[in-house]
């Protein structure tokens, strides 16, 4: 896998109808960056999703949801694997078609350490599952031969020494991965937890979404990629769910107003600015074409299209 553009690099200037400003980022020298020239307009290809879906129809997922409580994890992209709860056990799925019905799910065994009360994602080719440590300080991968075949039972530090040093040097936890769809770059929050003693007056901790984009053999330090624009707090976190096939478009479940959420950027590199509410649908994760989706909500995994 090879690395991409650095996210968070920003964009300053308004975007008007089809397209954004050049020259407006800045001291981007003579003629603009890459030889633009001031006040060209720079159109705007429309992405994976789009900011004006109406979703409906909402359906339990057969072969997931059941009589049993639910909550979905991680959906690959092309939506033939998926890793679930269901009670206390974490399954897994697989379909041939994403117009079959899963098949007969099976559990996954988590090694010590680990926990996915803070989240799990899989790689689009269902082979690698990422979860984070149980005490917040890190990620580890499990790996499968085959789509149809057993997780690991152990888990593989070795790709993210560089975040795992982070969080103990910074003290941050991490929450909430997304692996995105093209596997080179991977979003998570990191978060100030609360001390014993609880924080001083006035003080709430901060909440962070980060991009880390992989990097030869290894994931990069990580970049915001809520830049002040949505930044939360320690009680109240943005935990991302999902990111669309072209990493336009990141999906977050919102702890302060308890809604999911998806915002919108006109590249991969840019700000999140534009946000939807997506309501009631928790964990929400989006298929390629961004044309269905898939959420948790009263127990079960549901899916809508538009």
């Amino acid at each position: 896998m090879g690395g991409g553009s650095s996210a968070g690099s920003g964009e300053s200037g308004d975007t008007g109808e089809g397209g954004a400003v050049a020259g407006d980022t800045g001291n981007s020298g003579e003629g603009g960056a890459a030889g633009l020239e001031p006040g060209m307009v720079i159109p705007v290809e429309p992405g994976a999703c789009s900011e004006t879906t109406k979703w409906g129809s909402p359906t339990p997922l057969t072969g997931v949801s059941s009589n049993a409580d639910e909550q979905l994890l991680s959906i690959t992209a092309d939506e033939l694997d998926i890793v679930f709860v269901r009670g206390a056990t974490v399954q897994r799925a697989h379909r041939q078609s994403a117009a079959d019905d899963f098949g007969t799910s099976s559990s996954i065994t988590i090694p010590d350490g680990y926990d996915v009360g803070a989240g799990a994602t899989l790689s689009s080719d269902g082979k690698t599952l990422i979860l984070v440590a149980t005490d917040g300080q890190g990620f580890a991968a499990l790996t499968r031969a085959s789509r149809t075949g057993a997780f690991s039972a152990t888990a593989d530090t070795t790709p993210f020494l560089g975040l795992n040093q982070r969080a103990v040097q910074t003290l941050e936890h991490y929450v909430a991965p997304v692996l995105a769809p093209d596997g080179k770059s991977l979003v998570f929050t990191g978060f100030t937890p609360e001390p014993a003693q609880g924080f001083p007056e006035g003080v709430e901790g901060t909440a962070i979404v980060y991009e880390s984009l992989w990097s030869t053999a290894s994931w990069a330090m990580p970049e915001s990629i809520s830049q002040g624009l949505f930044d939360g707090t320690t009680a109240a976190r943005p935990l991302p769910s999902g990111l669309s096939s072209d990493s336009r478009t990141l999906f977050y479940f919102d702890e302060k107003t308890s809604k999911e959420v998806a915002r919108f950027r006109d590249r991969a590199d840019a700000p999140l600015y534009t946000l939807v509410d997506l309501g009631a649908r928790d964990g929400a994760v989006p298929n390629a074409k961004c044309d269905v989706v898939y959420y948790s909500s009263t127990g079960n995994v549901l899916t809508e299209s538009n």
